[in-house]
């Protein structure tokens, strides 16, 4: 168990768990979402997807990254299952890795036929699924549950007391948030939790949370947007910022995008350009972004192939310089800053 305290509200006191404190972890972390191969209600793991996962965690084992990145609703459950089996195939030591799981979305008709598509941070619904990501996993602890998108009825005290219960039992050592805002952080932050990290979009075509800090007339998104803060409140607060997405659906490195491809062509030219300059793939120059701003951003690489995971691996020894950074944002913004 970690030597980190226990949960407490107790007279309003707030324990913290800084990523950095009692857990070490890789910079670079594998997202396992697409693990499962499949998101069908029923049906089996593909052997293409086994491959491909057994791949995916050679490489990145071989390259010294020991985060693994999971959730509930990831392929159905069957993401986290194959890991688990392919832990257990591969001898892969318990102790030297680092496992973090999500809960709280809930798909239409779970468990009864008819029932909406929502979230759910009920303390049933925490600790059944804690209890069964342990069981697809096949391990006795979490290192990190994350609570996924943001519910509307939640209560933080009642969520309090389901992660005092699970730290204390030894199921989960550390907790956290996904696509939370200032605001919401700081309600939760007032009932005794502050999370060990929050996993939030961003990229280089996903900037807002670097936007909102431009403090101007006329700037999008305009102030007041929600994710206002979200950055400098991490760091003011020693949270760790997880960024998912981070390759940007594979845009930024020459992906046909679905929109707007005259603003990603340039994007994807600029990451060229500054890839062949620095003697790195494009992969390390869109993760090397991500990597140079201050906030300690932890990319969370949800890619499969082990050549991608190479290239991204490079981002690690990449130092962009201040004007390279500030080129590829304006660029991704698609407008002159302020």
């Amino acid at each position: 168990m970690s030597s980190l305290p226990s949960f407490t509200a107790d007279n309003g006191k707030t324990v913290t768990y800084p990523l950095a404190y009692g857990l070490r972890t890789s910079r670079l972390a594998l997202g396992c979402m697409h693990f499962g191969g499949t998101w069908e209600a029923e049906g089996s793991i593909p052997s293409e997807a086994r491959q491909r996962a057994r791949q995916a965690m050679e490489t990145v084992l071989e390259l010294g990254w020991n985060f693994f990145d999971h959730a509930d609703i990831y392929c159905r459950g069957r993401s986290e299952q194959l890991f688990g089996e392919l832990m257990r195939e591969m001898q892969v030591d318990r102790e030297s890795v680092i496992l973090q799981s999500k809960c709280g979305i809930r798909f239409a008709d779970d468990p009864e036929p008819g029932l909406p598509h929502r979230f759910d941070f009920s303390r049933k619904h925490i600790l059944a699924s804690v209890e069964e990501r342990l069981r697809l996993l096949q391990t006795d602890y979490l290192d990190i549950l994350l609570l996924h998108r943001p519910d509307l009825l939640a209560e933080p005290e009642e969520i309090v007391g389901a992660f005092t219960g699970l730290h204390e039992a030894g199921k989960v050592r550390h907790f956290g948030v996904s696509n939370f805002t200032p605001p919401l952080l700081d309600l939760y932050d007032q009932a005794g939790f502050s999370p060990v990290a929050n996993q939030v979009e961003i990229n280089l075509f996903k900037t807002s949370l670097l936007d909102s800090t431009q403090v101007a007339v006329g700037r999008d998104p305009a102030p007041g947007h929600p994710g206002d803060g979200t950055l400098e409140w991490h760091r003011r607060k020693g949270v760790v910022t997880q960024a998912w997405a981070p390759m940007a659906y594979g845009y930024a490195c020459g992906r046909k995008p679905d929109r707007d491809p005259e603003r990603a062509g340039k994007v994807s030219d600029l990451v060229a350009g500054l890839a062949a300059a620095h003697g790195v793939e494009p992969e390390a120059v869109v993760i090397g972004w991500l990597l140079r701003h201050p906030a300690g951003i932890q990319p969370v690489i949800g890619s499969r192939d082990p050549g991608r995971l190479k290239a991204c691996h490079q981002a690690l020894d990449l130092q962009l310089s201040r004007e390279e950074w500030y080129t590829l944002y304006v660029t991704a913004r698609g407008n002159a800053l302020p």
